[in-house]
């Protein structure tokens, strides 16, 4: 079998594995070997698997001879009978920030999901191959990368709500490509960006892993094994992990919490595992977030300590408390301000509410007076005990109150002296009884303690 055959046949056996027969596919074509390479691969099974295809070309207005590069893949689209768009990243709105080829490459798939959607094509193909694998492997164990960075790239993902990436070409290599197009008479454009050794990614292609490869021949393949291993060893922990016996789902901030005891059940390389598939329940992606970050977690973690708020790339938060995990989608609001007044509620009866934390204090007494001095609060800085020099904030430290729930436990206070808290504090005001009453997503209901709930 030529070399010609055998590549085609590898291709079409990967696009039969990702992508359903009868498929419509958005082919990411830049102009560059590997893309124009695709384009004709790709081309060669259509009929066979009954593919729609379309081109995409991505202009990020970044450099000059884009418009060589746009002739080149319409007229090798024309040839093949497939209709090609150009499109322009400047005119989705994308703004530059940041790393220039991380942005490049954001607004490149944002701009392709949307063509893909217009078009009403289910996948957008792109070109990686196993030498990007390569690269982007090295370049993730460099920033000390988990299990998941390991994995690589993936060949297929989800782009939104209707369309996947598929990589068809993630297990053939570029010489291979660039064979093929020499061997069939077919011009690819050179990126002059592909030798700009600015780019760690350049470095790493042109020093390191030709070293590795006089080292180890086939280092590529290599390295890409190790990313098919990696992402299935990531998948089975992932469906592990997810389990609902590791986490809670908590009130406060719509969050989840794992328990100190998960931890330390779970042998100490898999804690951060445990700390991002929590942080992938409220935050629905783990984009930016490495393992730089949650080292001061892991820290806490292994020594039963307290600390936070860790801030992490996007909104999300972390708080660790006595080996606990906290995991916040967004930042917490600060301490809610404002109180709760008195309110009649029949006879020797008053409900006093304070909605910002879903707590009602319903009060007995046959005095007014000993009433209508009183309010329903957050706590504030000094606060005591009535009667007593004993501060607030000693005694939820004492009872264990997570940090991240101080600023939400409610108080009856007069003034800076507090008369009543729900399960800490019993009412310490002669002739004045107080029971409370909390709404369902009240805070406080995350702590298992009696209560009365209203809806």
């Amino acid at each position: 079998m030529s070399e010609t055959e055998t590549l085609v046949r590898h291709v079409g056996r990967a696009l039969s594995d990702l992508a359903r027969p009868g498929a419509g596919i958005l082919l990411a074509v830049s102009g560059g070997a590997d893309s124009i390479g695709m384009l004709h691969l790709v081309h060669w099974h259509a009929s066979e698997l009954g593919l729609a295809l379309a081109v995409g070309f991505v202009d990020h207005g970044l450099r000059e001879g884009v418009d060589d590069e746009w002739a080149l893949v319409s007229s090798a689209a024309e040839r093949l009978d497939v209709s090609a768009t150009r499109l322009d990243v400047r005119a989705a709105g994308a703004e530059q920030g940041g790393s220039l080829q991380q942005w490049a490459r954001d607004a490149r798939y944002r701009e392709l999901e949307a063509a893909a959607s217009r078009m009403g094509l289910g996948f957008v193909a792109t070109a990686h191959t196993v030498d990007d694998q390569a690269e982007t492997l090295l370049l993730r164990l460099a920033r000390g990368t988990g299990i998941d960075g390991l994995g690589g790239i993936p060949p297929v993902r989800e782009l939104g709500d209707s369309v996947r990436v598929i990589r068809p070409l993630l297990s053939v290599t570029r010489a291979e490509i660039r064979g093929f197009l020499e061997r069939e008479g077919i011009a690819w454009a050179e990126d002059p960006s592909n030798d700009d050794r600015r780019f760690a990614r350049v470095r790493v292609r042109k020093e390191v892993l030709p070293v590795l490869e006089s080292i180890q021949p086939g280092i590529g393949a290599r390295l890409g094994a190790i990313a098919d291993e990696a992402r299935g060893v990531s998948r089975f922990l992932e469906e592990y992990l997810s389990d609902g016996k590791f986490f809670d789902d908590i009130r406060l901030g719509s969050g989840v919490k794992v328990d100190s005891h998960v931890f330390e059940r779970l042998p100490s390389s898999v804690w951060l595992r445990v700390v991002r598939v929590a942080l992938k329940r409220v935050r629905g992606d783990l984009r930016r977030v490495e393992r730089a970050h949650l080292a001061p977690v892991r820290e806490l973690i292994s020594t039963a300590g307290s600390g936070g708020p860790i801030a992490l790339p996007g909104d999300a938060e972390i708080h660790v408390y006595r080996g606990a995990l906290y995991a916040f989608p967004e930042r917490l609001p600060g301490r809610p301000t404002g109180a709760g007044q008195p309110v009649a509620a029949g006879s020797g009866k008053w409900s006093v509410r304070f909605a910002a934390l879903g707590a009602i204090a319903e009060i007995r007494s046959g005095a007014r007076e000993l009433v209508e001095d009183l309010e329903v609060r957050a706590r504030l800085p000094g606060d005591k005990l009535l009667g007593s020099g004993t501060k607030l904030k000693d005694l939820l430290g004492e009872r264990r109150v997570p940090r991240p729930y101080r600023d939400f436990v409610p108080v009856l206070a007069l003034g800076d002296e507090i008369v009543a808290c729900p399960s800490l504090v019993k009412c310490r005001r002669e002739g004045v009884e107080v029971s409370w009453v909390f709404d369902d997503e009240a805070p406080l209901l995350d702590f298992d303690f009696p209560r009365i709930t209203r809806s």
